[in-house]
């Protein structure tokens, strides 16, 4: 699917690890990298790229599923577009990346961990001014992603090098210096991750970070008290009077309170419960303590420090 930018106006900062999450990340990616046109100005450094062929513009990108030549081994892989393709280059790219155990293998012998390392050696070993990462950890399963995100931000503080990472998964989102969070296109916010999750400056940003995702409810605030509405959720809320949208994450309630709801679902994490509630107005997912069986009724207050409100229309923050 094509996708349109609106005014898109980001600058990388020098040896910085910059998340791109949501729809639009892994186009800017590939219109920086030369794969894609762009209707805008492209620079990397103080040099304008737009036109440049890719091997001139002074990054290196790693490709979903790693995109390596299949009958190269990983050697010939890692030293693709060096002159004279030295060994020394190509031996420390591979330690730094933690590839030397697949260098002599071709990449339908490599795990799909081993397929990342080389494809992020031959992306280091040019020394860029800038690594591309487009969705890098979408061939992994579970463990090794978590195990690769640790590793990818230790690789690029080791490097210093700047590292332009597209995701869609809220929790690679959360792991750079910064991210910038898009829609269709459109940059709705950028920032340190945890000020985002923390103050999001609207809901399509709330929603997108953390997981559970935080719940949102429609209602009134009226003498300094939201009220649901057609459900049972109050809460002091600082606005003007007048229909607004409340956000709240699990981790924001609290056992007993005035807010009553009936248990539909319950599920353990092992540390935690997570259960999904019906208000009466809404479904909200609250974390608690395990004993709450599922059709029984749950009391729970929110935290009105923890509250966020949004316009009901345009959905920014209050």
């Amino acid at each position: 699917m094509k996708v349109f930018f609106q005014s898109v106006n980001l600058e990388a900062r020098e040896r910085e690890f910059l998340v791109l999450a949501g729809e639009g990340g892994s186009a800017l990616l590939r219109s920086l990298a030369g794969l894609e046109d762009s209707a805008g100005e492209l620079r990397v450094g103080n040099r304008v790229v737009n036109g440049l062929p890719p091997t001139e513009r002074g990054v290196a990108m790693v490709l979903p599923h790693a995109g390596l030549f299949p009958q190269w081994s990983g050697v010939k892989n890692i030293a693709f577009g060096l002159k004279g393709r030295p060994s020394s280059k190509v031996e420390a790219a591979a330690e730094v990346t933690g590839a030397a155990d697949a260098l002599a293998l071709r990449p339908a012998a490599m795990t799909a961990v081993q397929r990342l390392r080389v494809a992020l050696a031959r992306a280091v070993v040019g020394q860029p001014k800038a690594v591309l990462c487009d969705n890098p950890l979408a061939a992994l399963d579970v463990d090794d992603r978590a195990k690769m995100r640790a590793e990818l931000v230790r690789l690029q503080e080791r490097l210093q090098t700047t590292f332009l990472y597209a995701t869609r998964d809220p929790l690679e989102a959360m792991m750079g210096h910064r991210v910038a969070v898009f829609d269709a296109g459109k940059l709705r916010g950028v920032d340190v991750p945890q000020m985002l999750y923390d103050r999001p400056p609207n809901r399509f940003v709330a929603g997108f970070l953390g997981r559970p995702q935080m719940n949102f409810l429609a209602g009134r605030v009226a003498a300094g008290v939201f009220k649901e509405t057609g459900g049972t959720v109050q809460v002091a809320a600082t606005a003007n009077d007048g229909e607004v949208t409340l956000g709240f994450r699990p981790e924001a309630a609290t056992a007993e309170g005035r807010c009553q709801g009936l248990v539909e679902h319950a599920e353990s994490t092992g540390a935690d419960v997570f259960y999904t509630v019906q208000t009466g107005g809404h479904l909200v997912i609250i974390r608690g303590a395990p004993g709450i069986g599922v059709g029984r009724r749950m009391a729970f207050d929110i935290v009105p420090e923890k509250v966020h409100l949004f316009e009901k229309e345009s959905g920014e923050r209050i």
